[in-house]
């Protein structure tokens, strides 16, 4: 993982593409879809037609899900706290075949008002939206983040 998730700085994010989930643990300022961003490779908007490049550039930031869950069970005995976990739960989900972005990021950054246009936003709980087998918090058949609730 070349960048470890950082509450509010570096989030995990899933996405779809052409019917393929990968997770990103990348900057957040990446996911404000529909602003111009410098840091974004001179991508001024991230939609379905401009994804295929972003995520070219981001492929370093690509974590499989088993590294995801390994990093869980490393930390399980560390965390304490809910507030603790919150960094690395996923923060935004986005659909590019679907034109979908859910967010459940913690701090009033609102990437769900920030889609293009044709896509729906919302803030909202995405995690029962994430394949079973990408779901890395389900270990053992528990949810890491319910032990925290």
């Amino acid at each position: 993982m070349k960048l470890w998730p950082e509450y509010a700085q570096n989030i995990i994010v899933g996405v779809i593409f052409e019917g393929e989930w990968n997770w990103y643990v990348t900057e957040r300022e990446y996911w404000f879809l529909n602003t111009e961003m410098e840091e974004r490779f001179g991508i001024p908007i991230l939609d379905e037609t401009t994804v295929g490049a972003f995520l070219d550039h981001i492929c370093e930031y690509k974590v499989a899900t088993g590294e995801l869950t390994s990093m869980l069970q490393l930390l399980d005995g560390a965390i304490q706290h809910q507030d603790e976990v919150l960094e690395f739960c996923p923060a935004l989900y986005v659909n590019f075949d679907e034109k979908v972005l859910y967010s459940l990021f913690p701090e009033p950054a609102s990437f769900e008002h920030y889609v293009p246009a044709g896509w729906k936003g919302e803030y909202q709980n995405f995690l029962n939206e994430v394949p079973s087998p990408e779901q890395y918090w389900m270990i053992e058949g528990s949810n890491f983040f319910e032990k925290f609730t």
